[in-house]
């Protein structure tokens, strides 16, 4: 985990930031407008022009004139929109990936076509270092403690990215991005090749400065504040603790008042990472790949009754062919290789992180098209203790039942119990309808067609959670489980499987690398906030330096007697709402910086 991950630095026009955690600010928003060009040379007019002359060149000055009003009163309202209103970031490293992105390479599977983003990491780089000693200037690795990424072919990658998708082992030299840069190092056992992609620079974002002033500060903002570790960098990462709460974190969810937290459906949605997306369906499935293994389909059809039928699961269209109109089927996702963990996605080029967990909080939708009279489904999500089914019938009934682990069954939920439950029309064969369900932060909910339509949120408390710790999840107990059930001949497109952001529990080292004990607000070590104290943690939670982590209190705050891993309301800078400009595209390959803006990921932040 860096040191002090996805820093700010308080440097205009800067293009990157510090890889100690904190946001770069930006240029100035408004177009860099030049200095206007005049020809001050005037030919001789013939006799008689006199008087146009003279009109012209008076238009001329006006023309000026106006020019230069014009570009001084867009400075004078630049500088007081951003000194008063909105400032520009730059995000320099990972650790509110993949919600923002930091330095990062582009890639995309040769064998899926899934394309992904994957983690640079701006710690380390291939620098020009001037030698004093000998007056030589020497070429090689070094660390970067400010986090600026110097060059786009700065930061070396491993040989192989793994695809979050199918999990193909892509070859480095295959990106997008070309060329690919190899450089020899020595090493101790002789040479070692490494490879530079190109990187491009994290995501620029719009701060929204003072509106705390006015509004305050809501759970799940992504939030720009000073860090108070030293007071001197900007940081950014999601509010999850307000003043007067008690906030712990058990089986990578957090808990406010000892009851879980859950998010609205927007950001929800918003924070959802891949598990697998079946229209990215390889093209080597079935074959044997360099590292010995086969891709097969996650998605695998239940072993049927004599009345069932059949599932073909052998591309991105997954069909079921009934043997009669009632005919039922079912599919189950399986947890295979990574699937299912939380170390994957923007986090391919890591080492893959010791703490990896199986995530039970899930998102499944798809589009779903049956031709039969009697036409079903239903969707199951979740773990053994936590396992509800949405069932959607043919006549618009719709229900919700839990899995109730001593009688090995579903039992129905009363309705008087639900957050609301909508009526729906009966549904028409051979119309395709968009369903999906989620089972996040013990709440679950379910779309059709996009409209929520069903909420449920029981009660969850940390008592509840620390008896099914992440252990019983590992061994066995708690695997989750994701099923599609079905009646009559139908299709399933744009089957899509999604996870949670799993908080990881972390433990205080210092600048020694020393381990000082368990982190802040984690399991077992509740942390109460007073007045004008928020807790903050970052989306990519395995590799972010955030309130868990920290070690230390700016000696500045101490009037405030603030505990570790606190930010006071003092230090609160401002709220991010977008993304406007996200890494974009060189002129020509191989030359010069990103100049065109990839405008399809310009958006809101949630």
């Amino acid at each position: 985990m860096p040191s002090e991950d996805n820093p700010l630095l308080n440097r205009p026009h800067s293009t990157a930031a510090s890889t100690s955690g904190p946001v770069t600010p930006g240029p100035a928003m408004p177009p860099n407008l030049g200095a206007a060009s005049v020809d001050r040379s005037t030919p001789a007019a013939p006799p008689g022009e006199d008087a146009h002359r003279h009109q012209t060149g008076s238009a001329k000055a006006g023309s000026v004139r106006d020019i230069l009003e014009a570009v001084i009163l867009a400075l004078i309202l630049a500088f007081t929109f951003r000194t008063f209103m909105v400032e520009a970031y730059v995000i320099p490293t990972g650790s509110m990936a993949p919600t923002l992105n930091g330095a990062h390479f582009r890639v995309i599977c040769p064998q899926c076509g899934w394309v992904f983003d994957a983690n640079a990491n701006v710690e380390q780089q291939w620098v020009r270092q001037y030698n004093p000693a000998d007056g030589q200037t020497q070429e090689g690795m070094a660390n970067m403690p400010n986090g600026e990424l110097t060059d786009p072919y700065a930061i070396s990658s491993p040989a192989y990215i793994t695809c979050p998708n199918c999990h193909f082992p892509i070859p480095v030299t295959s990106l997008p991005d070309q060329p690919v840069i190899r450089r020899r190092i020595q090493v101790q056992n002789g040479y070692q090749n490494l490879y530079f992609p190109y990187a491009c620079n994290g995501d620029r974002i719009l701060v929204m400065k003072y509106l705390y002033w006015f509004d305050p500060p809501k759970r799940w903002d992504i939030v720009v504040f000073k860090e108070p570790l030293n007071g001197r960098q900007n940081y950014i990462k999601r509010l999850v603790g307000l003043p007067h709460n008690t906030v712990e974190i058990v089986g990578g969810n957090v808990f406010i008042d000892g009851i879980i937290a859950h998010k609205p459906p927007t950001v929800e949605k918003a924070m959802l990472q891949l598990v697998y997306d079946n229209d990215f369906y390889p093209r080597d499935a079935g074959k044997t790949r360099r590292n010995g293994r086969v891709w097969t389909n996650p998605w695998v059809a239940v072993r049927q009754g004599p009345y069932g039928g059949h599932w073909n699961t052998g591309g991105p269209v997954i069909r079921f062919t009934a043997v009669n109109p009632a005919g039922r089927g079912e599919l189950s996702f399986q947890k295979r290789g990574h699937y299912l963990l939380n170390g994957e996605g923007y986090d391919a080029t890591f080492p893959r992180h010791q703490e990896n967990h199986l995530v039970g909080d899930l998102y499944v939708s798809a589009v779903w098209q049956s031709t039969s009279p009697f036409s079903a489904i239903s969707l199951v999500v979740g773990t053994r203790s936590n396992r509800y089914k949405v069932a959607l019938r043919h006549d618009g009934k719709l229900g919700l039942n839990q899995w109730i682990p001593v009688r090995k069954a579903f039992v129905p939920v009363n309705p008087g119990r639900l957050d609301f439950i909508k009526k729906i029309a009966p549904l028409h064969p051979g119309t395709p309808y968009a369903v999906s369900m989620s089972n996040i932060d013990h709440q679950i909910r379910f779309w059709l067609n996009h409209r929520l339509v069903l909420q449920y949120t029981p009660r969850w408390t940390v008592s509840q959670a620390l008896k099914f710790r992440d252990y019983q999840i590992e061994y066995g107990r708690e695997i989750p489980r994701v099923f599609v059930n079905v009646t009559g001949v139908c299709t399933l497109r744009h089957l899509n499987l999604m996870r949670d952001i799993y908080y990881t529990q972390a433990h205080v080292e210092n600048s020694e690398g020393s381990d000082l004990g368990p982190g802040t607000a984690t399991a077992g070590h509740p942390l109460k906030l007073r007045s004008g104290e928020y807790f903050m943690l970052g989306d990519n939670s395995a590799y972010s330096a955030d309130g868990r982590v920290w070690d230390r209190v700016d000696p500045a705050l101490a009037d405030l007697h603030l505990p570790i891993g606190v930010v006071p309301q003092r230090y609160i800078l401002g709220k991010a709402f977008m993304v406007y400009w996200p890494a974009g595209f060189r002129l020509f390959d191989g030359h010069g910086w990103p100049l065109i803006p990839n405008v399809g990921k310009m958006r809101l932040t949630r």
